[in-house]
């Protein structure tokens, strides 16, 4: 399952035990469809730029998992909520990895040559 990452804010006007309900029934709405790996709890920020006339916001974001045609329910579900003031939901690519072609036997053992000053200098006279 594609690992999906939502970052949300939510409304100022929310006190602190309603901020931990809305928190949670953020989480239960992303468990529905799929599997949490990493949620963190809001915290209030100062906005750049007003967003819906208010200048603070709760900031909050999830990591999860979920089945590629589900996320549209979810995104339907996320828009219902009056509280969200705006929200981001993104596919996060997997890490991956490249290794270096290991060296053969021939290879290891096989001497590098390095070249001298002198042949170098020789080199460098026929150029200019």
């Amino acid at each position: 399952m594609p690992l999906y990452e939502l970052t949300y804010l939510i409304s100022p006007e929310l006190n602190e035990g309603e901020l931990k309900d809305f928190s949670r029934k953020i989480n239960s709405l992303i468990s529905k469809t799929g599997k949490i790996s990493k949620s963190e709890s809001p915290k209030k920020i100062t906005l750049a730029y007003p967003i819906q006339k208010k200048r603070e916001a709760f900031l909050g974001s999830s990591e999860f998992s979920v089945e590629s045609q589900k996320i549209e329910n979810l995104k339907k579900e996320l828009e219902k909520e009056k509280q969200i003031l705006r929200f981001l939901l993104i596919k996060k690519k997997g890490i991956e990895r490249t290794e270096k072609p290991q060296k053969t036997k021939e290879e290891k053992s096989k001497p590098t040559k390095k070249a001298e000053i002198k042949e170098i200098e020789e080199k460098l006279e026929e150029i200019l």
